[in-house]
């Protein structure tokens, strides 16, 4: 093996002998050698490239859960000469989308057991690999696509958040995804999912970009599903030009439920950028007040009462039912019920008790109030929403902080997937707090959630690119303690 640097003596190795190669530089190949390593084959020295394929690699220890995995150089492949977008591109894949050969866990030890390897490999996941995509492996989420803080984990430990002091909750489902974008440089990208905050909430807390595109742009299949309506795929990196490549294919209001003052700040402060450097206009507005001035004909009553169940009659109806299988097919195998956490338990007690017609009626004030935001909202001018996902504070791993059994029905988390819109996580900021791990000041990420309307997926992400480069915001994330590199701008707030 050699590496070329342009010079004209080049070592070869074998395991037998090593001996020097002479080369004059004025041969045309030798001219022509990029850096790297390269092979001689019949007098001609040839470059060493990846192949599309590589071996995936499972290394189990008995003391801990951990995966070895084979990561594939970044030398251009042999026969696509980069010409997709995605070679040398290193993706991770939640542990729900099927991957041929692999068995897919849920991070329950109990669907793990039951079910073979997958056949073949879940859509969304074939065709990055297809486009030149560099797929290295599963990672973790919260147990059965539920929610679940760490000390609620049971049979997998919940993955590491590296914000902050390093002690703070990944959040979930999409916890693994994001989290691995968040610590390590070798991997560029992750595959999670989003059904009522899965995807967004971890990328607050983890500190990195995702994209959720529109619902309908995006196939399902080989992906395990909770709720059709607001099941979607998305995508965490930490860089736009990584996160397009990965989703291939005027403004004018905002919304702005925010707790936290010096949140609201920063929140703002982007907001204003987006008015001064993309020509928007800016409005705060309120859906529920929208909802009292102009209700849809026929309805009456404020939109939380229109809305009261509707999310446990729709979503967590679905929840309980797309596990039937797993639950008979289970007993069926091993004579009792599967485990589950508590959570995921109450929440299937929950969904069991709907009727099928108290769900049918769900879904129809679902499409109601779905044509209301859209006529609303989203109407003959572009305009996206803003949303703050979630108010900032610590989180810690090691105390007790057990999931809220359900969001309110009105929680803006839904918005999205009610609306089967596209929108956009960014990292704005960060927010400086007083660890009780380190005992010294460390932050945490800032992130808006901008939305737009179903199909205005690149619009969304220009709209997004345009305002962090004219605003002269840091584009580039960070792995480890801090989202940006401390020389950068600084955009953070005391807590």
């Amino acid at each position: 093996m050699m590496f070329s640097d342009q010079s004209d003596c080049f070592l070869l190795g074998s395991t037998t002998k090593t001996k020097w190669i002479y080369i004059t530089p004025s041969d045309s190949h030798v001219n022509k050698l990029k850096p790297g390593p390269h092979y001689l084959h019949r007098g001609l020295l040839r470059p060493v490239c990846r192949f599309r394929n590589f071996m995936q690699l499972h290394v189990a220890g008995t003391r801990y859960q951990t995966l070895g995995v084979a990561v594939p150089s970044r030398l251009p492949a042999c026969d696509d000469g980069n010409k997709y977008g995605l070679s040398q591109i290193r993706i991770a894949v939640k542990d729900f989308f099927h991957l041929r050969g692999l068995k897919t866990s849920l991070c329950n030890a109990d669907y793990y057991r039951l079910y073979s390897p997958a056949q073949t490999t879940a859509t969304v996941v074939q065709r990055l690999a297809d486009a030149g995509g560099q797929i290295l492996g599963l990672t973790k989420l919260s147990s059965m696509i539920a929610r679940e803080e760490p000390l609620e984990a049971v049979d997998f430990q919940t993955p590491f958040n590296p914000r902050g002091d390093g002690y703070q909750s990944p959040a979930g489902s999409s916890s693994g995804s994001a989290a691995a974008v968040a610590s390590y440089h070798w991997i560029d990208c992750a595959i999670g999912s989003d059904t009522s905050g899965s995807g967004r909430r971890p990328a607050l807390v983890n500190g990195v970009y995702q994209f959720r595109p529109t619902h309908s742009a995006v196939s399902l299949d080989g992906m395990v599903q909770t709720f059709l309506r607001f099941d979607t795929p998305c995508v965490f990196a930490r860089n736009l030009n990584v996160l397009e490549s990965a989703i291939q294919g005027d403004l004018s209001s905002g919304l702005l439920p925010a707790e936290n003052p010096d949140q609201t700040r920063q929140v703002k402060g982007f907001l204003e950028d987006m008015s001064t450097f993309i020509g928007a206009q800016v409005e705060e507005v309120s859906i529920q007040e929208t909802w009292q001035r102009s209700p849809p004909d026929g309805v009456s009553g404020g939109l939380s009462a229109y809305l009261e169940d509707v999310i446990t009659r729709t979503y967590f109806h679905s929840f309980y039912h797309s596990t039937d299988a797993f639950r008979d097919e289970f007993a069926q195998e091993y004579g009792r019920a599967p485990y589950v956490i508590p959570f995921v338990r109450d929440r299937w007690n929950t969904g069991a008790a709907v009727s099928d017609e108290q769900h049918t009626e769900g879904l129809h004030k679902l499409d109601i109030y779905r044509r209301w935001l859209l006529q609303h909202f989203f109407g003959s001018k572009r305009t996206v929403l803003v949303l703050p996902i979630a108010n900032v504070e610590p989180n810690y791993r090691d105390v007790v902080n057990k999931s809220p059994p359900a969001l309110a029905d009105t929680d803006q988390l839904y918005l999205p997937p009610i609306l089967g819109s596209p929108d956009i996580v960014l990292p704005i900021g960060e927010l400086k707090y007083q660890s009780n791990i380190t005992r010294r000041g460390e932050y945490l990420p800032v992130a808006i959630n901008l939305v737009a309307a179903p199909d205005e997926d690149f619009w969304l992400l220009n709209v997004a690119r345009e305002t962090l480069r004219r605003s002269g915001r840091q584009e580039d994330i960070c792995t480890g303690s801090r989202i940006f590199p401390t020389a950068s701008i600084d955009r953070t707030t005391s807590a």
